[in-house]
């Protein structure tokens, strides 16, 4: 039987207390800070770290995206290069809806190497075969174009946009709502 918490490259692992360094660099990106959140980019402390960690324990699915070690070392050995998530948006009652929203970050020295397309693909796999999602979602800002693409190519659909919704580069720019369904997944997938 193969490893669910693996892909070819990639392993997933739990994300744990000692990872707050490597969190804590990932907020140092501001590059993916200005991608990702509507909030000013201001220097951020390691405080930031224990707020992830304690984010991520709330979320259906938080993994630590690592290559995998080389052939005949100990899997302890994987680098960590990322973090991976899904997150259930619904509140309280709400889990029949079977949905969650997706997040993916990693490092900019890992970024545009097919790491992001990999690991979101196995986190579609994982939220459809295993969590039996029926829809998983994510947003992207229009103007982080590497993400959009990435989408496309892993066949989420373009569901609506929120009309100036971020403040970036001196311009507002709009929030792409994308998705993708169960029998989407399957269709496209072969399973």
């Amino acid at each position: 039987m193969a490893n669910i918490l693996a892909s070819d490259h990639l392993i997933y692992r739990a994300i744990e207390h000692w990872d707050a360094p490597m969190l804590a660099q990932l907020h140092q990106d501001t590059q993916a800070h200005v991608t990702s959140t509507p909030f000013l980019p201001t220097p951020q402390g390691s405080a930031i770290a224990q707020t992830d960690l304690a984010n991520f324990e709330r979320c259906l699915l938080a993994a630590m995206i690592c290559i995998k070690a080389p052939d005949g070392q100990s899997p302890d050995n994987a680098f960590p290069i990322g973090i991976i998530s899904l997150k259930d948006p619904n509140l309280p009652g709400g889990r029949h809806l079977r949905s969650a929203k997706l997040g993916i970050n990693l490092l900019p020295e890992y970024q545009n190497q097919g790491y992001g397309t990999e690991a979101v693909r196995w986190c579609l796999e994982w939220g459809f075969k295993q969590a039996g999602l029926h829809k998983i979602g994510t947003y992207v800002y229009e103007h982080n174009v590497p993400s959009m693409k990435l989408c496309e190519k892993v066949g989420f659909k373009l569901d609506g946009r929120m009309r100036d919704e971020v403040w970036f580069d001196g311009r507002f720019w709009d929030d792409l709502a994308y998705s993708m369904l169960e029998d989407e997944w399957k269709d496209r997938c072969g399973d």
